[in-house]
């Protein structure tokens, strides 16, 4: 009986991303028909002439929700599009964003090789690591906790709680590529401790970070400001899990989690996915799935996504919320019902 039940499981899961493809196959194909002639994409939506030149700082989200788009439906428009796409981050100079390495590590994974984490972990990490990154070519020299630093002075007034965010992706991001970390990570420390509520983007600064300190393995437990009687991520990650509304999306600031009043957010929600699947994917599965199921739900007709309802389709808000629908696949599904047999057996 409890092998078939495991086998039910893989036979369902199967069935669930063969449906999911659809939405797969619509949103990557939006993403392949409005990516401009250098890879890149506008921002926030397409402004109908592919010859102009894309902004350099959402290359990062938009492919890397065109490279889960592909995963899912193995669409040769798709790898074509997520093909120019990598060109276009090997174009950039001195013009990186944290978003960028985990970017070059999912294009290597797919493509092969290490050409994407080389040149971005050469030009920009180790640029940073020794202190000669020039920004944007302007003369001045940064190294990582110049950098760390910059962001957080450029993230003020309303959107201070988005420096929280980019941090927490940047320690994502040179994790990944195997730089080194410790400036990101005091960086994202620091910025829990001063997340407000009562400004924007509080929630999407918690997940940020989340997903950024789980990813470096780091544990952390705040001492001041809102979060300061959490004493571990496993508490911020419980704090992160409140701010659902009503078993779906995620609204757009935690002082907002009231019923039908049009608080759910789609930026939100994909990235407390993200932060909550790596945190412990087992202990809030059920989150995690009324979560993506929120976001099928509002999936634009012709295929992207925007914000929250009357935003307008947004690029970016697209790549995000296609790289944190995919669910595990059925042999991991597979995987965790026979370990879940297994530890059965021998308690």
């Amino acid at each position: 009986m409890r092998i078939v039940k495991v086998v039910l499981l893989v036979v369902f899961a199967a069935g669930s991303i063969a449906c999911g493809n659809i939405i797969f196959q619509a949103g990557g194909d939006r993403l392949v028909a409005i990516q401009n002639n250098d890879g890149g994409w506008d921002s926030p939506s397409d402004d109908g002439d592919p010859t102009n030149s894309s902004l350099k700082n959402t290359v990062g989200p938009i492919a890397m929700g065109l490279a889960h788009a592909y995963l899912q439906t193995g669409e040769a428009g798709q790898l074509a599009a997520l093909q120019n796409a990598g060109n276009f981050l090997l174009a950039k100079t001195n013009n990186f964003s944290p978003c960028d390495g985990y970017l070059a590590v999912k294009l290597d994974s797919i493509f092969g090789g290490t050409t994407y984490t080389n040149y971005v972990k050469t030009n920009f990490y180790n640029a940073l690591a020794a202190g000669t990154y020039n920004r944007n070519g302007a003369g001045t020299l940064y190294d990582t906790a110049g950098y760390v630093n910059l962001i957080r002075g450029e993230r003020s007034g309303v959107n201070a709680n988005l420096a929280a965010w980019d941090i927490g992706i940047g320690l994502f991001s040179a994790n990944l590529v195997g730089a080194n970390t410790s400036a990101w990570l005091s960086g994202t420390r620091a910025e829990i401790e001063e997340l407000d509520g009562d400004a924007y983007y509080d929630v999407l600064g918690l997940a940020g970070s989340i997903l950024g300190l789980v990813s470096a393995g780091a544990d952390f437990d705040p001492t001041a400001g809102e979060h300061a009687d959490a004493s571990s991520i496993s508490d911020l990650g419980q704090i992160l899990a409140s701010y659902q509304i009503a078993g779906g999306g995620f609204a757009w600031n935690s002082k907002y989690v009231i019923e039908n009043a049009g608080n759910e957010v789609v930026q939100e929600t994909a990235y407390s996915i993200l932060a909550l699947e790596a945190l412990d994917i087992g202990g809030y599965s059920v989150s995690i799935s009324g979560a993506r199921s929120y976001l099928r739900s509002v999936q634009l007709g012709g295929g992207g996504w925007e914000n929250h309802l009357g935003s307008g389709e947004n690029s970016q808000i697209t790549g995000e919320a296609l790289w944190s629908i995919p669910e595990p696949s059925a042999m991991i599904l597979l995987g965790l019902g026979v370990l879940h047999l297994l530890k059965r057996r021998t308690s």
